[in-house]
């Protein structure tokens, strides 16, 4: 992404209207800024679709076929790093889908999440969850957070208190969207997966290398997520005030534009502990 986007004014597009700042951390992170004292106010809303409970337009429609062509993509890399792997801790697991896919894989799993109506719908589904790492007994083989880096207040917390959860040799599985792709640079403060003040944080391929130095844990693959180009994108072209599917052509655009930097709009990044 050539502009530089410190500084610049991002609107909660999705929801509030309100506008915030994008500032970095220490570590050169983008920050959210000011962060709301009371984040659970910005995901009440009807249209929160990691919440949902039911899915009514076809960009719902999509983006559940999607997530359930993942489910097979997530276990395939969990399998590739760790073959023997017989337990999974899902954090920030929404509505526990994952854990329930998983668990129908002979996996024992379980997942985390503070927000009440996920938890809730998982606890109807009779997933295994907890509402905080705290109440969690026991280690993992792996640990995976989808999606969910970007929403915590501490980052680096976090993920300590969760390598923490690993056995020997276990897998740290994070996936995130890159403000670096090419989606991020052709819709600048309009592109979708800026989501504040829901998403606190934002990152870059480098900055999650430099998250597994300090913590150090090897990252052993890096895999693109190509569906996330095409929804973050139609999302974006609604948020121009354009149609949706306007945006099918800027996610194939987006994903070749990436075949060539290595600028995927989202990326899985497997990171391992010793043994």
């Amino acid at each position: 992404m050539r502009m530089d986007v410190t500084g610049m004014i991002i609107k909660d597009e999705a929801f509030t209207k309100e506008s915030f700042k994008l500032e970095r951390d220490k570590l050169g992170v983008l920050a959210t800024k000011p962060k709301p004292k009371d984040l659970t106010k910005y995901y009440e809303f009807e249209d929160y679709i990691s919440h949902k409970e039911s899915s009514n337009s076809l960009v719902d429609i999509g983006y559940d076929l999607v997530k359930s062509l993942m489910f097979n993509t997530k276990l395939k890399i969990l399998k590739r790093n760790q073959p023997d792997i017989k337990s999974v801790l899902d954090y920030g697991c929404g509505t526990g889908e994952f854990v329930s896919y998983l668990s129908k894989k002979g996996i024992i799993s379980s997942g985390v999440e503070p927000t009440k109506k996920a938890f809730d719908q998982a606890e109807k589904a009779e997933v295994k969850i907890y509402k905080n790492l705290k109440k969690v007994e026991g280690t993992f083989d792996a640990i995976t957070l989808f999606h969910v880096l970007e929403h915590v207040e501490d980052y680096l917390k976090v993920l300590e208190d969760l390598k923490a959860k690993l056995n020997p040799g276990g897998l740290l599985v994070i996936a995130v969207p890159n403000y670096k792709s090419y989606d991020a640079s052709y819709y600048k403060e309009k592109w979708a997966a800026w989501d504040v003040p829901r998403h606190l944080w934002h990152f870059k391929k480098q900055d999650l290398s430099t998250i597994a130095h300090l913590l150090n844990l090897e990252i052993v693959q890096i895999k693109p997520m190509f569906f996330d180009a095409y929804y973050i994108s139609m999302i974006s072209e609604s948020y121009k005030g354009n149609h949706k599917l306007k945006g099918l052509y800027r996610g194939w655009e987006s994903n070749q534009q990436a075949k060539k930097s290595g600028e995927y709009s989202s990326n899985i990044f497997v990171m391992k502990t010793s043994k």
